[in-house]
């Protein structure tokens, strides 16, 4: 009974909570609220599973301790000590355990893997061709389109600006763009979507898991604008964006050293113009005290399946 109660819960989070999220305007008000959102989504989506597996094999025994006995329980009944229709549900539970922890470790380390390389050749690049940008905290390496990034998990330093950034932008506005990447370093917006993009590797023929890619690509972009206009004002920022969008649409990227551009959390991602508009028309944040009761609400995603398990399992009306 668990694991459909767990599979109805899945259901609601893909079918409902994952569109609406997807639709939410405060989003746009709460950037990083909303990339926590998505993460306890992903969390919640892939406890479901990791519980379902589980709870096929253990077949409960309300007269003995569970923690205690779970081994035991498991190879009964894999072994069919509990019926054949139960060592077909252990079965298949198994079954779903080793695909999630095998497709989740491979996706990770190719994902890492690839992170690495390129982190790597990029920075072999930077020693070779560029230059240091003290006043801005970059590094400058030639190259033909404007353009602005972060490497590959990188830190406040690892800013990166092209030369012809450097000639089109002018001083302020490469102040502002410089300030967009180092918020990407500071709130480790590489490690948040690292998680939603191993999942959507790890499970491929699982389309919910794109959604979350495409959202937390385009949240960090926001939070990283939130960030950046602290200390620059919002039409210097929004120039910026404005001249580095056009000079990408004109001609394909050409990122020095980097062999996959999506991976970059560069100046110009995101919807540009969603970033436009909220630059040059700033939404006004959510209450504080509404922000905290919603994260709250949000971190009750993940919990539920295990509430679902707890509660399921011991009582009578689920026998």
């Amino acid at each position: 009974m668990t694991p459909l109660v767990l599979a109805a819960y899945a259901a609601i989070l893909v079918g409902m909570a994952g569109p609406r999220l997807a639709r939410a305007g405060w989003v746009t008000r709460a950037p990083r609220l909303g990339i926590f959102a998505w993460q306890m989504w992903c969390t919640a989506l892939l406890g479901c599973a990791v519980l379902a597996g589980a709870s096929s094999m253990l077949h409960w025994d309300r007269t003995h301790d569970l923690v205690c006995r779970a081994w035991q329980i498991c190879l009964d009944a894999l072994l069919g000590a509990h019926g054949p229709v139960a060592q077909l549900a252990a079965g298949l539970g198994a079954g779903l355990l080793a695909l999630i922890t095998v497709r989740v470790t491979l996706a990770g380390w190719r994902l890492t893997s690839a992170e690495r390389r390129q982190r790597r050749r990029m920075r072999r690049l930077l020693r070779l061709t560029g230059r240091p940008l003290p006043e801005l905290g970059a590094m400058v390496v030639p190259a033909e389109q404007p353009a602005a990034y972060l490497l590959p998990g990188g830190g406040e330093r690892d800013v990166v600006i092209t030369s012809a950034a450097v000639d089109h932008l002018t001083g302020e506005e490469l102040h502002a763009v410089a300030a967009h990447e180092r918020a990407h370093a500071t709130g480790r917006h590489y490690r948040l979507l690292r998680m939603v993009r191993l999942l959507d590797q790890a499970f491929p023929w699982a389309s919910c898991f794109a959604a979350p890619v495409r959202q937390v690509h385009r949240l960090v972009e926001l939070r990283a604008d939130d960030v950046a206009v602290r200390t620059n004002p919002p039409i210097v920022l929004a120039r910026a964006l404005v001249a580095l969008a056009e000079a990408s649409a004109r001609q394909s990227a050409t990122w020095p050293g980097a062999a996959d551009p999506g991976m970059l959390l560069a100046a110009h991602g995101g919807d540009a113009t969603e970033r436009l508009h909220r630059l040059l028309h700033r939404p006004r944040p959510l209450p504080a005290t509404l922000t905290r009761a919603a994260a709250g609400l949000f971190l009750l995603l993940p919990a539920v399946p295990v509430m679902i398990a707890a509660v399921v399992e011991r009582s009578p009306l689920f026998p």
